[in-house]
């Protein structure tokens, strides 16, 4: 193999890898929105579940662990979430586009 041979696989290597890098992050951050927007409808349904239980909107996820979540639950991507209000707002994350 001649050095401009090494040099052309090398910017082939580079090419793909340029093409291919930005691709597999928006795959990446579209799954961990849709993971997210999951645990806000599971979020969203132990709230209500919860609400119709006890009379009250619960304080935090750790009253709804262990009778209606296994763990408290928390978003992919490192955002926050809050339980939303018994007046029918849902649960939100703390990350623009994260959202029911």
């Amino acid at each position: 193999m001649t050095v401009v041979e090494a040099c052309l696989v090398v910017a082939l290597v580079v090419l793909v890898g340029a093409i291919a890098l930005p691709a597999l992050s928006r795959n990446r951050q579209r799954r961990q929105a849709a993971r997210c927007a999951q645990h806000l409808d599971t979020l969203s349904t132990a709230c209500k579940e919860y609400a119709a239980a006890n009379g009250r909107w619960p304080t935090s996820q750790d009253v709804l662990v262990p009778a209606l979540l296994d763990a408290p639950l928390a978003c992919p991507a490192g955002g926050t979430y809050s339980l939303g209000t018994p007046e029918g707002d849902p649960p939100t994350c703390s990350i623009p586009g994260h959202s029911l």
